[in-house]
């Protein structure tokens, strides 16, 4: 199937980080040890691609879309501080 996923990784799991912020409570037991989604998505067939820098993305996005006969991946890598 030509589907393409935007995965945005931040490395935590993002909305119990923001809910302890807004609780004032220490943000406790919210980061993860995820894999490269990238060569994930290569391992089952798919194509993928990593975004580290912004401008890398619309070139990401475009090669993703242009993709045919597979499913592909865009994984960004995002700063768990942004809320």
């Amino acid at each position: 199937m030509d589907i393409t996923h935007v995965l945005l990784n931040n490395g935590q799991l993002g909305k119990i980080s923001k809910e302890q912020r807004a609780g004032e409570w220490e943000v406790w037991q919210t980061s993860l040890h995820n894999p490269d989604f990238r060569d994930f998505a290569e391992s089952c067939g798919g194509a993928g691609f990593k975004v580290t820098e912004a401008n890398s993305l619309r070139d990401a996005l475009a090669d993703a879309l242009a993709v045919t006969g597979r499913p592909s991946l865009v994984e960004i890598m995002s700063d768990p501080e942004l809320i």
